[in-house]
């Protein structure tokens, strides 16, 4: 693993840091391939948005710093699949939680090995209901702070025959799964969670929404009752594509026409909007 700390070699941070005391930061992971970053710009818009809802956001210099350091600097490094992770915290100073004036922030880029999700793509996989509850935010929501608990506690719970599990708000409606998004099926139409209170809004949750290939997509509160009664299931993140869902809780699903038909097109998009 190779890390660069605001934009130097280095494995140091500060432990004054204020994303250490109060996770008081945001973060990204991206899938790379060699002489390409897939889907850069949603991750960073991403990241912006969320520095700008914690109230520390970055100038227009700090983002061209950031863009070019990763084309210049990082790409040239990658010789297979891997994962870029980014971490931008507020830095150190304030006093508890009360933020400094003037945020200088600590900047963290990691280069890892990518994880290989082929035979789950291929394959299909299992979930769990959590019974860990997904916190209702609004001023949190969709971003991805490093404030993780509920994530880290529901993969705890989780046991090893199930690739992922669901997670619920308080009210019991659907949210996500504890590192990726939701969808399912029913009668041609694809549904997925709202996120406008709790959840992060995926970079491919994002991309499938607003293709609308030859679909029609439904984004709003649905209870583990409407999933439950779906014709096909899928989950997504950025890293591992559309992952078919095969039982949830001991209930089977099939791996659909609807899921296999969108897994090419996206995979296509990948393909194209590498070069």
């Amino acid at each position: 693993m190779t890390w660069f700390v605001n934009y130097r070699l280095d494995h140091s941070v500060s432990v004054a840091d204020r994303s250490l005391a109060y996770g008081d930061g945001v973060f990204e992971t991206i899938r790379v391939f060699p002489r390409h970053f897939l889907q850069i710009n949603d991750h960073l818009s991403r990241l912006y948005r969320g520095l700008s809802k914690l109230a520390m956001p970055f100038s227009l210099e700090q983002k061209s710093s950031l863009y070019n350091f990763l084309h210049s600097n990082v790409l040239p490094l990658i010789d297979e699949e891997s994962v870029v992770k980014i971490i931008v915290s507020r830095g150190e100073g304030g006093r508890g939680y009360l933020a400094p004036e003037n945020c200088i922030h600590s900047v963290i880029i990691g280069i890892l090995p990518a994880p290989n999700y082929q035979l789950h793509r291929e394959k299909g996989v299992s979930l769990s209901i959590s019974p860990v509850p997904v916190s209702s935010n609004r001023f949190l929501a969709g971003m991805k702070h490093l404030n993780r608990l509920e994530n880290v506690i529901a993969k705890q719970f989780l046991s090893s025959a199930d690739f992922e599990a669901i997670m619920m708000n308080g009210d019991g409606e659907l949210v996500e799964c504890i590192q990726s998004n939701l969808f399912w099926y029913k009668q041609g139409v694809l549904y997925t969670p709202s996120l406008e209170l709790s959840g992060v809004q995926g970079t491919y949750r994002k991309a499938i929404i607003q293709n609308q290939y030859d679909y029609t997509v439904q984004v709003g509160h649905f209870l583990l009752s409407d999933l439950m009664s779906a014709d096909e299931v899928f989950i997504t993140n950025s890293l591992m594509g559309i992952v078919p869902v095969t039982g949830i809780s001991g209930v089977s699903f099939p791996i659909g026409v609807h899921t296999r038909k969108l897994q090419i097109l996206m995979q296509a998009k990948d393909v194209h909007g590498a070069h």
